[in-house]
């Protein structure tokens, strides 16, 4: 459904019948030329995108600076927002959306920015503020990009969303169902994910037990995906902008690491880290057999494994429901062409460009409105064995509750996971390493 307020019409449509009615002949003023610099990670800036808006407006210039998520999210913008120099849009991974609502002196507030005409023809009206975009947004997302003092730092640009990626060849090699529907019956808790772990690997031969293969490809990612299962992570949302710190008590916590830990004693990992070469080889020939998948990990599986086309499909994830990832666009307080990246960001996140986005690149839009849309819903992909992804995604999305995200949620997700690394490793038992993993997190807190 797309919201008939804001986003009138597609860009083609509208563009058409501009250009019959001699609208386009002629530009209205001559626009001077812009240089938007944007700093981002990833894939969150699309190159499909970035030239449509480019043929929009010639006179637009996407400066695009991709760094890793750790130094960009941190030292880079704290040295910016110090500075007060840098770019004129930073995308803010939802990890560190705690730590940045916290600093929202650092953002321009969207609240007071309006929608100029640049982007009319493009179903994107004039005069509109955050607020007038907010209803097309999951409720959870758009309040990652709110900071402490209410302002708007930031739009959303996509939700992870979580299933398991499997190989249909492997699973069939190894006595199992290949049917999607009877592969999520495989697994309705993580206990049994993990016990069908162990079923297929008993199935491997001793050669392949040698050269390293195993049922999914690093079993500490269990950790993220049980913990983004519950309603609280690190921090209780106790009505202070702050939050209350609970990881040393939240059960949910206890249980994602002892679960994790269990896979990672059963063995049903191959221990590679994702997104080494060694993880890019290991898709094209077969070292593991699944993967705990966000949408937008569909189209890394395409680029780094095209000959593996049709093997994989898409299972429901155990324990129903999952996130992992997500961004936020936004303008730093001291960005140099606010106007025009806002303007930008308004057009790049709106429904219809994150349709286009997730069949192209598979990030499953933020965007709400969209998810009782054909368009979204009926989407199939040929990679993934014709797979209905975006009734799939839409319907795991929609089972994720809200998480407060405090101010050292990244920091505190990094010590724990260097104590489950720890134990994969074999450097330390469970118990110490948890003991350990307590001790690091105080520092943190402390210093």
């Amino acid at each position: 459904m797309r919201n008939k307020t804001i986003f009138k019409g597609s860009i083609a449509a509208t563009t058409a019948a501009m250009l019959v009615a001699g609208i386009l002949g002629t530009p209205a003023r001559a626009a001077d030329p812009v240089t938007i610099t944007i700093w981002t990670f990833g894939d969150v800036i699309q190159r499909q995108l970035v030239q449509e808006y480019k043929n929009l407006h010639p006179e637009i210039s996407l400066q695009i600076k991709k760094s890793d998520l750790d130094p960009l999210n941190g030292a880079n913008m704290v040295t910016a927002c110090t500075s007060k120099t840098g770019p004129d849009i930073v995308a803010v991974e939802v990890q560190y959306s705690g730590y940045w609502r916290s600093y929202p002196k650092c953002f321009t507030d969207l609240r007071k920015m309006k929608t100029s005409d640049a982007n009319v023809v493009a179903g994107v009206a004039a005069g509109k503020t955050a607020l007038d975009f907010k209803k097309n947004y999951l409720p959870w997302r758009w309040e990652q990009g709110v900071g402490y003092d209410d302002s708007v730092i930031g739009f959303p640009t996509d939700v992870g969303g979580l299933e398991v990626a499997y190989r249909v060849d492997l699973f069939k090699k190894a006595g199992l169902p290949t049917e999607r529907g009877a592969v999520g019956k495989l697994w309705p808790t993580w206990d049994k994910f993990i016990e069908t772990g162990v079923k297929y690997n008993k199935k491997l031969s001793a050669a392949d037990k040698k050269a390293g293969k195993g049922f999914i490809d690093n079993a500490g990612t269990l950790y993220a995906a049980i913990m983004n299962q519950g309603t609280e992570k690190y921090y209780k949302n106790d009505g202070t902008d702050q939050g209350k710190l609970i990881y040393d008590t939240n059960p949910q916590v206890k249980k994602a690491w002892d679960t994790t830990i269990k896979a990672t004693t059963a063995g049903i990992g191959t221990r590679i880290g994702q997104y080494t070469s060694d993880w890019n080889i290991g898709m094209n020939k077969g070292t593991f057999a699944t993967i705990l998948a966000p949408a937008w990990m569909m189209d890394y599986i395409k680029q780094q494994a095209p000959d593996t086309a049709g093997k994989w499909d898409i299972a429901s994830l155990p324990g129903g429901g999952g996130n992992q990832g997500g961004t936020q666009l936004t303008v730093p307080s001291y960005a140099q062409h606010s106007q025009e990246a806002y303007d930008f960001i308004s057009w790049y996140l709106a429904p219809e460009q994150q349709l286009k986005v997730f069949k192209t690149y598979g990030l499953f839009p933020a965007a709400s409105v969209l998810y009782d849309d054909a368009a979204l819903l009926n989407y199939k992909d040929p990679f993934f064995n014709d797979a209905p992804v975006g009734k799939i995604y839409a319907t795991g999305v929609a089972k994720v509750k809200p998480i407060f995200e405090g101010k050292l949620q990244r920091a505190i997700d990094q010590a724990i996971g260097a104590g489950l690394g720890r134990v994969a490793a074999k450097k330390m038992d469970a118990k110490k390493s948890w003991a350990q993993v307590l001790a690091d997190i105080k520092k943190v807190i402390t210093n």
